[in-house]
């Protein structure tokens, strides 16, 4: 959550540079209102890319001049789709492979069958498969199905669903950020 200090020197630094910025303005209403916006990054997000704005806006940076550079910064970081073909691809090789293992009943010095150990092995792949591919199947379960049901030798069909899925799964995954719940089950518009 960036602080109230760094807020302070973010206008601060405005006002050096800009020395009409906020000349009639409330400057304790305008920290409360850059801290709102800026309160789901860290200090350090904030501060490099405070300062990424300054080299390339030619008017004073805004607050959504911040978050746009932060949204780009993460938006390079993420794996392509190309990328993500290949982790999926091969999740879906090693589910395979431990699928076959799930009817296996020796229970080693563990004391877990191999069955048990191949499921607990296909949840850890699960769990480690990136966001957009957890998606993309929905569930552990469906994982298991198209490891299943996928022919290698025909693979490229999955291919070219994979990739014709991954703008919209891109898409779901941007605007289910948009939404919050109230405890319960009523999903409310951020803004409303």
């Amino acid at each position: 959550m960036a602080s109230q200090k760094k807020i302070i020197e973010c206008i601060g630094a405005i006002k050096t540079i800009y020395s009409y910025y906020a000349r009639d303005t409330d400057v304790k209403l305008l920290v409360q209102t850059w801290g709102l916006l800026l309160s789901d990054y860290s200090d350090e997000v904030v501060e490099r890319a405070f300062f990424t704005a300054l080299k390339r806006c030619k008017v004073p940076p805004t607050p959504a001049d911040i978050i746009e550079i932060i949204a780009e910064a993460r938006k390079s970081l993420e794996p392509s789709d190309e990328e993500l073909w290949s982790l999926y691809h091969d999740a879906l090789r090693q589910v395979l492979r431990l699928t076959g293992m799930f009817a296996y009943t020796y229970v080693d010095e563990t004391g877990l069958s191999q069955g048990e150990q191949a499921r607990q092995r296909v949840t850890a792949i699960w769990n480690g498969l990136p966001e957009k591919i957890k998606t993309y199947l929905a569930t552990e379960g469906e994982l298991i199905r198209r490891a299943r049901e996928l022919n290698f030798t025909e693979i490229s069909f999955e291919k070219t669903r994979f990739f014709k899925t991954m703008p919209i799964v891109a898409k779901r995954l941007e605007h289910s950020n948009l939404f919050l719940t109230d405890g319960g089950n009523n999903m409310l518009m951020i803004g409303e």
